[in-house]
């Protein structure tokens, strides 16, 4: 599997857009336009963003439920902080650094 990017240039995009969108769509990866030679945008066909969007909802909620798991352990353990109205996350970590 090629990890080299698709790169095409806002004129190949106006020249050539059918071909390249067909090309896209065929590779499933994004196609990176770039305009006077910096990046500009990257285009990819809606169902490779729709897995890629999905995948990272996965991602985000295994995360946050593993987050949420330590945060019960910790509690049940007491090794919790309460925050008192309006204490930063700053203030408590100055605090336990003196």
């Amino acid at each position: 599997m090629s990890t080299t990017p698709q790169i095409a240039t806002v004129a190949d995009l106006q020249r050539s857009y059918r071909p390249l969108v067909t090309r896209l769509k065929k590779s499933g990866k994004p196609l990176f336009i770039v305009s006077n030679g910096k990046p500009d945008v990257v285009i990819m066909d809606v169902q490779t963003f729709e897995s890629r969007e999905k995948d990272f909802q996965d991602l985000e909620e295994t995360y946050l439920l593993a987050l949420a798991t330590e945060a019960s352990k910790e509690s049940k353990q007491k090794k919790t902080i309460i925050a008192k109205p309006k204490e930063t996350l700053m203030d408590i970590l100055n605090q336990n650094g003196d």
